[in-house]
């Protein structure tokens, strides 16, 4: 199967986890995939695992920098036929009487303003027929203490995927896609010791109906669907991939 064949690609935070599981199965299926990230080494990496696959260094949550990044997928391809918005950050935010200043600008510029502007600089590169999947959380819907921040950031991205469909339908379909617990590196990025973090996991896996963490490759599967032609009639939705936790 072939469904990228001629198309080119963007993934931010395309370095590892899910961001590179869509990347590997885009370039796997035809595609050129431009991945973005901040590890030098895991960009190396990215890049060397398939002739398909060029990496870029760049920061989502420098504003500014989108506009680098859209100069680049130009220089690279001309134009281009969608963008995976990946690039965010995981933790929760903290507890009420623990959030800060800076920790709100840290989640809010990654992970909302980062797909904002992400979107606005590479729309202007896209065919009509385009799409767009952006990476939000089953976070927005389920109740977490300590996790009302990182929560408000994946609700505002379901907002916007709603507003940027609205705006360009007919030219660039635009659809959200909601992880649920899955095999990355989200939980060791909590920064808890090892034996909480090994309790948090065991009580996800407890309470997940399918009774697992999904896979990067899981994951992949649903968004590499909304990015393909075989999407060509769905926008503006929230997808999950959760195991059924926001629903059942």
């Amino acid at each position: 199967m072939n469904r990228f064949e001629g198309k080119n690609i963007v993934v931010t935070g395309g370095s590892s986890g899910i961001g590179l599981a869509v990347a590997q199965r885009i370039a796997g299926e035809g595609g050129r995939v431009l991945v973005t990230g901040t590890s030098d080494k895991k960009l190396a990496s990215a890049e060397a695992a398939d002739e398909r696959i060029s990496a870029f260094r760049n920061d989502a949550s420098d504003l500014a920098s989108a506009d680098e990044l859209a100069k680049e997928a130009g220089r690279l391809f001309g134009e281009i036929d969608g963008a995976f918005l990946n690039a965010g950050k995981g933790g929760t935010g903290g507890m009420v009487g623990s959030l800060t200043v800076e920790s709100y600008r840290d989640l809010m510029d990654l992970n909302v303003g980062g797909p904002i502007f992400g979107f606005q600089a590479l729309v202007p590169l896209m065919k009509t027929d385009s799409s767009v999947v952006i990476t939000a959380s089953v976070a927005k819907d389920v109740g977490m203490p300590g996790a009302a921040l990182y929560s408000a950031t994946k609700a505002a991205v379901r907002a916007m995927v709603r507003g940027f469909a609205a705006e360009f339908a007919g030219k660039v379909r635009v659809n959200c896609l909601s992880p649920g617990p899955i095999e990355t590196p989200f939980f060791e990025r909590l920064g808890r010791p090892a034996e909480v973090l090994e309790k948090i996991q065991q009580g996800v896996v407890k309470t997940n109906p399918m009774k697992r963490f999904g896979t990067a490759e899981e994951v992949a599967a649903v968004a590499c669907f909304l990015l393909s032609d075989e999407a060509s009639y769905v926008t503006g939705a929230d997808y999950f991939v959760d195991g059924g936790a926001a629903q059942l």
